[in-house]
């Protein structure tokens, strides 16, 4: 009976993602009253400001009124699948209508509910809808001193709650629960460097009662994913700004910034930025492996995407266009057996997509490429940046020379070549020294012969 509950709830849990693995690749948005100033999402603590110097932000945060058609507008231009807006980051500054917080955005500077605002402009583009909440609000006098404000912590919890169900029952259709920072009071948390921490005696999931939480988001949602950030797994795991496959084979998402953490929301002056090609490198690094890519943005003060983020996004977003194939809908299969480099990582990646395997060059050849250690046999391949079809000849030890490619790399960004083999593509072991003497195998039979 318990293995059968098991399998169920692993079934109803496959059945939510496939959407989102499908989708592959997501917008994040990080952006609040702290954009005013341009220096992050975290200046409150980082700078150590006192409420009274903070709160006023609020009143000088005037967003546009196209700012959440500028930002759908360029999550569909990048070629994102879904979005995932901050409604309420660690300053407690809610995007939404709250009866809970007269710090939100209805009863400050915009007077205006920002997160109607998002989800209309999402949903007029097909995009899917995420939510981005931070459990963790660092104007609560009792996460910092427990023991003398120990009446604020039932308070804290009770408004978590009441705002995820606000956030859940306001507005519809909700795709994605992104929760964050699930610390208990008197803990360490981003930006507190130097604080003497005397946490409660609570994990993080019974601090927030997070089993509770969630069961009331999936009953409100009950297609609603959600991450592993309130002290449970639940749906998808997070690894920020690094890519790292979850454990035992679960879903994952790697989530990243333009820039070097630990900004996520605007910087008006960013001296250390990744190139359009790092940032497709990192979206590929995280496919091939079987997971997402959530790329961070930081709007300006309007809700305007900036200059370096567009130009970024947008070369991604061309490039999608043309090998968009090589991301949407692909899946890990035997080529990574294991989380490593795998075969061809000298010039670049594979995706795959049934007996498909897609090619993506970031260190070009020039005019030919090598595939070895993989198998079955090759039967056709092109360039698909040009359109090209290009020329398949097998080699010993198992080897294709694949050529007819530029000289010079075609197009922008990565060139990639989808090649179709006879069967689901995988590597092929060896465990002797037959490969020096070009003994390995004839190309399509090298995996009979290495193993």
């Amino acid at each position: 009976m318990a293995r059968t509950s098991k399998d169920g709830v692993r079934r109803a849990r496959q059945a939510r993602l496939a959407w989102w693995h499908r989708a592959r690749f997501g917008l994040f948005v990080h952006w609040g009253c702290y954009s005013v100033l341009g220096r992050g999402e975290q200046v409150l603590l980082r700078d150590f400001m006192p409420l009274a110097e903070y709160r006023p932000l609020a009143e000088r945060f005037h967003p546009a009124a196209d700012w959440a058609e500028r930002i759908a507008d360029q999550a569909v231009r990048a070629g994102a699948r879904y979005v995932v807006l901050t409604t309420r980051h660690h300053d407690g500054y809610c995007l939404f209508r709250t009866a809970t917080d007269r710090f939100n955005a209805m009863e400050t500077g915009p007077g205006r509910d920002l997160v109607g605002e998002y989800v209309s402009a999402l949903r007029s583009r097909g995009l899917r809808v995420g939510f981005y909440y931070s459990l963790l609000n660092w104007r609560w006098r009792g996460f910092w001193n427990p023991r003398k404000y120990a009446a604020d912590l039932p308070k804290m919890v009770d408004e978590v709650h009441r705002q995820v169900r606000e956030l859940l029952t306001q507005y519809g259709r909700i795709d994605i629960l992104w929760y964050d920072v699930a610390q208990v009071p008197g803990g360490m948390t981003p930006g507190a460097f130097g604080y003497r921490v005397r946490p409660v005696a609570s994990s993080p999931a019974d601090f927030y009662r997070a089993a509770k939480l969630n069961a009331m988001a999936r009953k409100l949602q009950p297609q609603i994913l959600i991450n592993n950030r309130s002290g449970r797994p639940e749906d998808f795991g997070t690894p920020e700004q690094h890519i790292a496959p979850d454990a035992e084979g679960r879903a994952w998402e790697a989530c990243m910034t333009i820039n070097y953490a630990p900004n996520w929301g605007n910087i008006r002056h960013s001296l250390a930025d990744k190139t359009a090609g790092q940032i497709l490198y990192n979206m590929i690094q995280a496919v091939r492996l079987g997971g997402n890519f959530l790329f961070n943005i930081g709007p300006d003060a309007k809700g305007y995407v900036t200059a370096r983020d567009r130009q970024a996004l947008d070369r991604i977003g061309t490039w999608l266009q043309t090998h968009g194939e090589a991301v949407y809908g692909t899946s890990p299969t035997g080529i990574y057996p294991v989380p490593s480099q795998g075969p061809g990582y000298h010039y670049g990646m594979f995706t795959c997509k049934g007996h498909i395997a897609y090619f993506i060059l970031f260190y070009y050849p020039g005019d030919y490429v090598i595939i070895s250690k993989m198998g079955p046999a090759i039967r056709a391949a092109t360039l698909i940046t040009t359109g090209k079809r290009l020329k398949v000849e097998p080699m010993c030890n198992a080897r294709w020379k694949i050529s007819g490619l530029p000289q010079a790399p075609p197009g922008d960004l990565a060139p990639v070549i989808r090649i179709e083999f006879a069967a689901p593509p995988h590597i092929l072991p060896f465990a002797d020294d037959r490969w020096l003497d070009g003994d390995f195998g004839a190309a399509g039979v090298g995996a009979a012969a290495g193993r």
